[in-house]
């Protein structure tokens, strides 16, 4: 064999008979096309950059295990008194605490017996008390004030507004609101009577209390409500000192004609609990029928004084019955 032969037999693959390791060129042997050659690069690159990877990846998992444990031993003392421990407990305590925070939730109301109201108070009124117009006070509540009626007064429905009462003549009335209407015709000039009324109609006013309102209206041919206007007047002291002074003024005249007072009385809003009418003569019987229509809606107790002469009797009985009030007759003029 010769030299040339020898070196080339070296240095080859016995398994692929290719080279073992690169070598140049031999004189006389073929090129490896470039492709090949690049095609075993990249084998070569690719089991390279594999063992790289692997051996930064075990690198990393190393230095994060170092960091871990080391944070775990720090912080094991301080971790061990934060541990949270369950408490287990049976269906019964558990109904046992919701029944305990139920009954504090729930305020406990003690039990009021109320009287029966029924019986209260009317069982103990003596049995000559007038209660008809306390009943209608109540009866009348639901009405309310209209639009365009005359007068003003307190409150916003019918019935009185509160406890309280007024005697006029010894006739007695219940509520709050009043109107007198007397007689100033030619006849009271006689005897004493024009003075009696106005001691009697000014006495009956001073005797209301602060939270009444009446209105007096004196008639003869016509009618006149004091004070010239057809509204309430509170029971305080200012309008009982003016009212005085107008009573005191009162003068007798004229025939007797109570119908246009009536008229004057049912504008009133609101209504009145009660009215006095006080008369010393007769009037015409038309004048009854009258009445009974103004207060055939309401029903207005009217409470009819007959003063020293009986003549308009029966007509003031009359009145007094359709209307729930009473009659009353009071003999003499002077005081």
């Amino acid at each position: 064999m010769s030299r040339t032969e020898s070196q080339q037999e070296a240095g080859r693959d016995p398994a692929h008979g290719g080279p073992m390791w690169p070598t140049a060129p031999v004189e006389g042997t073929p090129e490896v096309p470039f492709e090949v050659r690049l095609i075993r690069f990249a084998k070569r690159a690719t089991v390279v950059g594999v063992a790289v990877s692997l051996l930064v990846h075990l690198t990393a998992w190393l230095v994060a295990m170092h960091l871990r444990v080391e944070h775990d031993s720090r912080s094991g003392a301080a971790g061990a008194s934060s541990v949270v421990d369950f408490a287990v407990m049976t269906d019964v305590e558990l109904a046992q605490l919701t029944d305990e925070a139920l009954a504090l939730e729930s305020p406990v109301v003690p039990e009021i017996t109320l009287p029966d109201m029924a019986t209260v108070d009317l069982l103990d009124a003596p049995p000559d008390i007038d209660l008809s117009g306390a009943m209608r006070e109540l009866a009348d509540t639901g009405s309310l004030t209209g639009a365009g009626d005359l007068g003003s007064g307190p409150g916003m429905g019918e019935g009185g507004g509160g406890a309280g009462g007024a005697g006029f003549f010894g006739a007695e009335a219940t509520g709050s609101r009043f109107v007198y209407i007397v007689d100033i015709s030619g006849s009271m000039s006689f005897g004493g009577k024009i003075e009696r009324l106005r001691d009697e109609l000014a006495k009956s006013i001073d005797g209301l209390l602060e939270n009444a309102h009446y209105l007096p209206i004196t008639f003869s041919t016509s009618a006149t409500p004091l004070g010239e206007e057809v509204r309430w007047l509170q029971a305080n002291e200012r309008n009982k000192r003016s009212s005085r002074r107008e009573i005191m003024a009162i003068q007798s005249g004229g025939g007797t004609n109570p119908g246009p007072a009536f008229h004057l009385a049912f504008q009133l809003r609101p209504r009145p609990d009660a009215i006095f009418f006080m008369t010393d003569g007769e009037f015409p019987e038309q004048v009854a029928g009258e009445i009974e229509r103004l207060n055939a809606e309401h029903r207005v107790p009217i409470h009819c004084i007959c003063f020293v002469s009986r003549d308009a009797e029966p007509l003031m009985r009359r009145i007094a019955r359709e209307s729930g009030g009473t009659y009353t007759f009071v003999a003499g003029g002077g005081p």
